[in-house]
């Protein structure tokens, strides 16, 4: 492997941040639009000189599509325009992220009919107008997304059934493979990094038993759908009963694709979760950790992968980021074809520790930086991390956590 190749997405490994950039509607039909809230919008251009001083070069990037797309016809690129010039400017390579939980105020949330075509018109105009960007998350988390709009009832449509649900993952799997193809249509060298939650479940109780199977095979079916591949038979039951017919799911299988696809494992210290026999579910008492997850992920679909999202906010940030990080380097030597880690997102978020139900303007100090862009601690870690990456030495840090981590997995391979 080449110096260079060293440093892509597709060949080697890098070390990548974000905006957040989250922009669902909530109760009241506030827009909870986290690129303002945490005043990127207005300071990006001090944003992207922080990240390049930094040593870090790929940066996770929303476009905001429910501003874009804000008026049917017509699309407005005026800011979207001064900040990718901004951030091409600074020596940084984005991964456009052009669906991060909000749609256009006239459209009725996820499961709307009319979003796929929306989606696919935007995507393959953002193609156009940046021929220059190469790394793409069409959409991102549809699982999440759809949970979090027509499961909980959180954002968005704000329903609280399997209909609703099976209708938002349609749609945003839809969007991800119609946008998708517009893009490779232009840029048949595009690489899509398609996101979504890195999870497990546990029975709290053996009678969760069922329930948790269950669940375990549909944290792949946003994944499955969009690489056209078929679900397992009990999530295909699941979707079938709530509205997804044979035909809708042959039209999955024919256009979706794995082509220039890298799986993208958000994991968070709460992905990890417990589940009652009422079927509630809460974070388990113990986690298996990145690592353990990853290695399930991965050998179901397949693919190279990344780290694409992780943080923690409070005082056990530096041990968080030695342990993914280090579980990360411990995939990679493993020989698994682990593309990068990213710490999202550099700026810290707001709100997010109600889920962003709630506009209490409350900062979550999970970043790399705070609102004031006063540097955390741990960046200097971070930025340690990158230049030496950047160097061609990624180095572990060898928290003790991850260490332990190791121990088991030695133990578990005797």
């Amino acid at each position: 492997m080449t110096a260079t190749s060293q440093l892509e997405i597709e060949s080697g490994f890098v070390v990548a941040t974000g905006l957040e950039c989250s922009a669902p509607l909530i109760e009241g039909n506030l827009r909870q639009d986290e690129l303002r809230k945490t005043g990127h919008w207005e300071g990006y251009a001090g944003d992207f000189a922080l990240i390049a001083a930094m040593g870090v070069r790929f940066v996770r990037y929303g476009i905001p599509f429910h501003a874009v797309g804000a008026s049917s016809g017509r699309l407005d690129w005026d800011w979207t325009d001064r900040a990718l010039e901004a951030l091409r400017g600074a020596g940084l390579e984005p991964i456009a992220d052009l669906l991060h939980f909000g749609v256009p105020d006239d459209l009725d949330g996820m499961g709307d009919p009319r979003l796929p075509e929306r989606f696919e018109q935007y995507a393959d105009a953002f193609a156009e107008r940046y021929p220059w960007i190469r790394y793409y998350t069409a959409v991102n988390e549809p699982l999440v997304c759809a949970v979090g709009s027509a499961g909980l009832g959180w954002w968005n449509e704000r329903r609280q059934d399997d209909r609703s649900l099976v209708a938002a993952i349609d749609g945003l799997c839809a969007s991800a493979v119609l946008g998708s193809e517009r893009i490779r249509d232009r840029w048949p060298d595009a690489i899509f990094i398609q996101s979504d939650a890195c999870e497990i479940y546990v029975p709290a109780t053996p009678e969760a038993s069922e329930r948790v199977a269950f669940l375990n095979e549909r944290r792949f079916v946003a994944f499955d759908l969009v690489y056209g591949r078929a679900p397992s038979p009990t999530v295909v039951d699941w979707l079938g009963r709530n509205g997804m017919t044979d035909a809708r799911l042959e039209w999955f299988a024919r256009r979706g694709t794995t082509s220039g696809c890298i799986v993208g494992l958000d994991y968070y210290r709460g992905n990890e979760w417990s589940v009652t026999a009422e079927g509630g579910a809460r974070p388990a008492r113990r986690r298996l950790g990145f690592a353990r997850l990853a290695r399930q992920y991965h050998a179901r679909l397949q693919l190279p992968f990344m780290l694409t999202e992780t943080n923690v906010e409070g005082p056990t940030v530096e041990r968080w980021l030695a342990e993914t990080w280090d579980d990360a380097l411990a995939l990679r030597d493993e020989g698994l074809p682990i593309r990068g880690y990213c710490w999202y997102g550099f700026i810290d978020h707001v709100d997010w520790d109600s889920g962003l139900r709630r506009n209490r303007g409350r900062v979550n100090g999970c970043g790399l930086a705070g609102l004031d862009r006063r540097l955390h601690p741990v960046a200097a870690t971070y930025a340690r991390l990158a230049h030496a990456a950047a160097s061609g030495r990624l180095e572990p840090i060898g928290s003790r956590t991850s260490l332990r981590y190791r121990r088991e997995e030695r133990e578990l391979a005797a």
